[in-house]
């Protein structure tokens, strides 16, 4: 925390109050003048040709204004990783739920009643639901061009493992499984679009715009300068919401119609449709040395595409490969596979398959460390990738105080007095109420070089107005993690003002910064830099100009705190205020622009993904306590304590409250959050029956520390916190379970059904694919 100033002060989130009063704009609060409703005509069958798609009935009735079907798009397969993608579904459908048609209309219910008489004739196809089934030879094809239903097939290897494993003294190797997992943001998802002077117009609440403007123009068939994208306020989306082809329907359809068309879905059918975190099954082997040193792992990992792919084939790379940044196993091999299913595609989400990783690797480091009889603590210590070092994968570790929140985080939970000394070996000596302690760690990006290939960092705008006002333009969006506020705080810092006086612009394409966008974790590291260099040059010409009219040297100019000296004495000190208008005056009305450029240390990875992706990578250690009722399977978080290394923390209110919701987040997948499928189709579209955390559910205490750090890639020390706060989460509580109980939960989530079953029935309930993979 910085001794003055606002960058390291508890500032409230600048828009908290009109989100509070219900004043903020959501996508579902906007009207266009003369706008239409429209509804999506989706697939009943999982897998089907298309015979047939009559719409005369539809646009027959009063009220509606377009009908758009496959015919109405470019024939062009495209999509952000594998082109896969279809505006609406031309010769097949692949799930149930494929667009096939939309219609819009003066009102929704129109819309919904006029999509009921739109018929669709499909010849039935086998259908595949289970990524090893569809592996298997003789399998029905999902995608002619990927006759193996592998979408992507990524491999890897790194030193000799081989000869690591014959070196070993002790082998582990088990196969654990992570579930769908729902977005669950505040805001389903919506999106408008206008076709105005040959320009589609598209409202969406997207957190990479640029990116996903040049999916949109491939898939429109127009240049990109007839794409524009303007972003409201988003409602939460943790990965969802990066690319949909939903704005392109609402295109297709506003294009047609000739006014502006709205697409807004409800609970249930975002829940139904939309694309969840992906389902993965990993075979981890550890070699290790007696003294607990490692020498070298193997994976595999499969992983479940759905239908079509999303962001999933960077998220099963990431699985893949990204552990050996944290702990040095010195080699490895890895081979990962995204498998087409007939199911709803998947897609990132917070963590993007790192926590997915750390949930079978840390729970292994456990088992090691029984094993070898070491305290879980020290190893972890023993083999954790250090500051100054590179990983095996070519990350330069400029910073990192994971040591310190290792045992701070054993300090702050009294970690070896609350750790059960030795879980039940019998389930006769499982009765009653059991309690275990468990610890893992995480690391993560503040940014990923290979996202945008074109360029990597961020730019800014400020523009200063003769009437003081000062607006901030970045090209990274908020997403209500408070984003806004903490580049506020840095210009203000740099300007001499306060936040509220910092007017940061929302996103659109028009007229903000092209950027990489708000993934990665790379918002605050990113524009925060490009913040600072946009403020410093406002001051620059701030100087020069006030040098040109007082008639002394700019080195006679001095800049403290917002207000401008003429050091030799001549000429009165000028506040910001008074300087802006006398510039105001001088140019006629221009404001005073100035513009930052921040070029981080990364470089492009080749294609086994060697090469330092980041410029800075956050660490963090957490503990959690459960309490196990055995005679129900209900499992409780009681007690919960996180330590980070995040740099400088730019705003302690608004980091917090990252690392509390990645630790409520992390606690729904760990123990009940589960989007449950059969036969292509989600039986649990709703808060009812997909339960997410409550209040309630948290402990009565979370502890959360940072530890003292600074990060030099980043503004002012700063790194990233948003996804390293999830990634620990679920493996410290799966640890804990173990503590408890001595059982080792291989599948998400540890539901108290699947709690009972293991414990009264010594069978652990295993998904299908991890049975197919042990």
């Amino acid at each position: 925390m910085t001794s003055e100033g606002w960058v390291g002060r508890g500032v409230p989130q600048i828009d908290i109050e009109a989100k509070l009063r219900g004043q903020t704009e959501y996508i579902g609060d906007v009207r266009l003048p003369n706008m239409g409703h429209a509804v999506i005509v989706r697939s009943t069958v999982a897998h089907g040709r298309i015979r047939r798609i009559d719409t005369s009935r539809a646009e027959r009735v009063p009220g509606v204004l377009a009908v758009a079907t496959a015919a109405d798009a470019p024939e062009v397969k495209f999509g952000p990783y594998t082109p896969d993608w279809e505006i609406l579904a031309r010769h097949k459908v692949r799930f149930i739920g494929d667009e096939v048609a939309a219609v819009a209309a003066i009102d929704e219910a129109t819309a919904r009643y006029a999509a009921g008489l739109v018929e669709i004739d499909v010849e039935e196809l086998p259908a595949v639901f289970d990524p090893f089934a569809a592996l298997a030879e003789g399998s029905p094809v999902i995608w002619d061009e990927y006759a193996d239903n592998v979408s992507t097939l990524f491999t890897i290897e790194r030193g000799d493992t081989a000869a690591a494993f014959e070196a070993a003294d002790l082998i582990v190797d088990d196969v654990y499984a992570t579930s769908r997992m729902y977005h669950a943001y505040l805001e389903p998802i919506g999106v408008i679009a206008h076709y105005v002077d040959g320009v589609h117009v598209l409202h969406v609440p997207s957190h990479i715009p640029y990116r996903a403007r040049q999916t949109y123009s491939t898939a429109l068939g127009v240049s990109l300068d007839k794409v524009r994208l303007v972003v409201p306020p988003i409602g939460g989306s943790f990965g969802a919401k990066y690319e949909m082809n939903t704005p392109l329907i609402a295109a297709l359809l506003a294009r047609k119609a000739g006014v502006p068309v709205r697409i807004l879905f409800g609970r249930d059918e975002d829940a139904a449709y939309h694309r969840p975190r992906p389902p993965f099954v990993f075979r981890n082997r550890i070699a290790v040395r007696a003294d607990g040193t490692f020498l070298g792992r193997d994976t595999e990992v499969v992983g479940i595409a759905g239908a079509r792919t999303y962001w999933s084939p960077a998220t099963v790379a990431t699985a893949v490969h990204r552990p050996d940044s944290l702990y040095n196993f010195n080699a490895m091999t890895g081979r990962g596979r995204l498998v087409y299913t007939n199911e709803s595609p998947t897609t990132a989400m917070r963590g993007f398959g790192n926590a997915e990783a750390l949930f079978g690797i840390e729970q292994m480091i456990d088992e090691i460390a029984e094993r070898l009889d070491i305290d879980p603590v020290e190893m972890r210590h023993r083999n954790i990738v250090k500051e100054g070092e590179t990983s095996l994968h070519g990350w330069y570790i400029s910073s990192s105080k994971l040591p310190a929140c290792i045992d701070r985080v054993s300090e702050m939970s009294g970690f070896a007095e609350r750790r059960r000394p030795r879980p039940p070996a019998t389930a006769g000596e499982r009765v009653g109420t059991l309690r275990g302690t468990g610890i893992a760690l995480g690391h993560h990006v503040s940014g990923y070089r290979p996202i945008l290939p074109d360029y990597d960092g961020s730019s800014a705008i400020l523009r200063l107005g003769p009437d003081g006002s000062i607006q901030l333009y970045v090209g990274e969006p908020d997403v209500g993690q408070g984003h806004v506020t903490v580049m506020a705080q840095l210009a203000a810092d740099e300007l001499g003002v306060t936040p509220a006086d910092v007017q940061v612009q929302g996103i659109d394409s028009a007229f903000s910064p092209a950027a990489v966008g708000t993934l990665a974790s790379r918002a605050a590291t990113m524009a925060g830099m490009a913040t600072l260099e946009a403020a410093a040059d406002a001051r620059r010409k701030l100087i020069a100009f006030a040098a040109e009219q007082w008639g002394v040297a700019e080195s006679a100019v001095a800049w403290q705190a917002g207000t401008l000296s003429d050091t030799s004495g001549f000429n009165e000190p000028r506040t910001l205020r008074e300087i802006l208008h006398r510039y105001g005056v001088v140019n006629c009305g221009l404001p005073l622009l100035a513009q930052g450029v921040h070029h981080p240390k990364t470089v492009m990875p080749d294609a086994t993904k060697y090469g330092n992706a980041s410029p800075a990578y956050p660490f963090a250690a957490h503990v959690a306590e459960v309490e196990v009722d055995c005679d129900t399977g209900q499992i409780s978080l009681v007690g919960y304590w996180a330590a980070h290394d995040s740099g400088t923390v730019l705003n302690p209110q608004t980091a917090r409250g990252q690392v509390l919701g990645g630790i409520a987040q992390g606690l729904g997948w760990a123990l009940m959050e589960d989007v449950i499928m059969s036969e292509g189709m989600v039986r649990n579209p709703n808060f009812l029956d997909y339960r997410i955390p409550g209040a309630g559910d948290m402990p009565p205490a979370v502890e959360v520390e940072f530890v003292d750090a600074y990060e030099p890639n980043g503004p002012r020390g700063a790194k990233s916190v948003g996804e390293v706060a999830l990634n620990p989460v679920v493996a410290a509580i799966a640890n804990a379970v173990y503590n408890a109980t001595g059982l080792r939960c291989k599948d998400l989530p540890i539901s108290p059904e699947r709690m009972w079953r293991y414990l009264h029935l010594g069978e652990p309930v295993e998904s299908s694919s991890a049975g197919a993979m042990r």
